[in-house]
């Protein structure tokens, strides 16, 4: 039997004509029915792929079309008709096949994620323009006094002055130190935070000046953020998260919900969180910065401690810190920076006063708050001498420190 029946379609209206289809000689196909009497040169006709057992579309020249339940004629007219598509459909109807591709996909979607995109975002980030960074930037500073009610800061213009000095004295010996700048903000409904915005800007709360009673914590805190900004965190990790976007709406085949990803773009930045390996790197930067300007990197620490009481997420809580959201718990990392700052003393020892804690009554019995008495027999500190007016009475004094002489304390 060289025919089978079929629906025709005109291409002019939706009505469906039923007809029979078959191979005149080997070069033209005839299709004849109810009103319908056509023929058309084989080579001219286009089919569409086997899927499943699914009705099949062969195509004319001129917009018409047959409408075909899949039929063994079919593969011996057009043998040489997408044979992609016939080698795909013979291995969907394996179930070895199947299994073996689901694993593949599997696979590569692993690969893809895991090692793909982060490679790619980082190597994309490496080529972004300076000026775009900065411009985006921008924008996200915009949205934080506009969507988060940051407000023009209260602090007090010396006390400003002071801190920009001394990010100035931290970004001095730095690449690309000229991009970078300070802004202060009074974000009273975020609290005590530092963020590190695309572009070279790092935004310090009010909050947190009011936190970190020691200028040292301070600076220990924006040495984090500069190691954001010197590896471009912010940057690659929206680039990240934009490609997981993008590939899932391909795979869903909602592509034009990808778009969104550009106006999102300053939301992300505030609320998602930096890997743990971009939190280490910045904190390794820290302490790298801090120890080369004779800063114990145990003041990140410090100031790691004062932001988790803060913001009253101490271990019963879930641990770590809050630091606005972009920065992951992690008691991993105070441990580190006390590390880093015992590594720092034994390197300068010289600088050992340096370290956050330091009892100079203990290490070394300079205990500025002893006083002289008669009854109780408490010594005084050397470091006090001069405080006293009796010369005639230096011979009567119990000094802290070292054997006593005529004039004083042996020096």
């Amino acid at each position: 039997m060289n025919a089978f029946k079929a629906h025709y379609f005109d291409g002019q209206t939706s009505r469906a004509h039923e007809v029979e289809v078959r191979r005149d000689d080997a070069t033209n196909v005839h299709v004849c029915g109810s009103g319908i009497e056509r023929s058309a040169p084989l080579a001219s006709l286009r089919i569409s792929p086997r899927l499943a057992r699914t009705a099949r579309t062969i195509e004319f020249a001129d917009g018409a079309r047959l409408l075909v339940d899949d039929h063994a004629l079919l593969d011996q007219w057009f043998p040489n008709e997408d044979r992609l598509q016939r080698w795909v459909d013979r291995m969907e109807r394996h179930a070895y096949a199947i299994a073996s591709s689901v694993l593949i996909c599997a696979a590569m979607g692993v690969v893809t994620f895991v090692w793909g995109v982060p490679w790619l975002s980082d190597r994309i980030a490496g080529q972004v323009p300076a000026g775009v960074e900065a411009t985006l930037g921008d924008e996200v500073l915009g949205q934080l006094d506009r969507y988060l009610g940051f407000a023009a800061s209260t602090v007090e213009s010396s006390r400003q002055g002071g801190l920009s000095a001394r990010f100035a004295t931290l970004t001095s010996d730095l690449p690309g130190s000229e991009r970078y700048r300070l802004v202060f903000r009074d974000a009273p409904g975020v609290g005590a935070n530092a963020l590190a915005v695309p572009g070279g800007t790092i935004v310090v709360t009010d909050q947190l000046v009011a936190l970190l009673e020691d200028d040292r914590e301070f600076d220990a805190v924006v040495a984090h953020e500069l190691g954001h900004q010197q590896h471009r965190h912010a940057l690659r990790q929206t680039l990240r998260s934009s490609f997981v976007l993008v590939i899932a709406a391909l795979f869903t085949g909602d592509v034009s919900s990808a778009s969104t990803v550009v106006v999102a773009v300053p939301a992300f930045l505030l609320q998602s969180h930096y890997s743990r390996g971009f939190e280490e790197e910045a904190d390794g930067f820290a302490f790298t910065t801090l120890a080369a300007h004779g800063i114990s990197p145990a003041w990140f620490a410090s100031a790691m401690r004062k932001l988790d009481a803060d913001h009253d997420m101490g271990d019963d809580k879930g641990g770590g810190i809050a630091y606005l959201s972009s920065h992951p718990s992690s008691s991993a990392r105070i441990a580190a920076a006390e590390i880093s700052g015992e590594e720092f003393v034994a390197a300068h020892p010289e600088l050992a006063r340096e370290n956050p804690g330091y009892d100079a009554c203990l290490e070394e019995g300079i205990c500025p708050d002893d006083e002289e008495t008669d009854d109780d027999g408490e010594c005084v500190d050397p470091a006090d001498f001069e405080a006293i007016g009796e010369p005639d009475m230096l011979s009567e004094i119990d000094w802290c420190d070292g054997p006593e002489t005529e004039d004083g304390p042996d020096s």
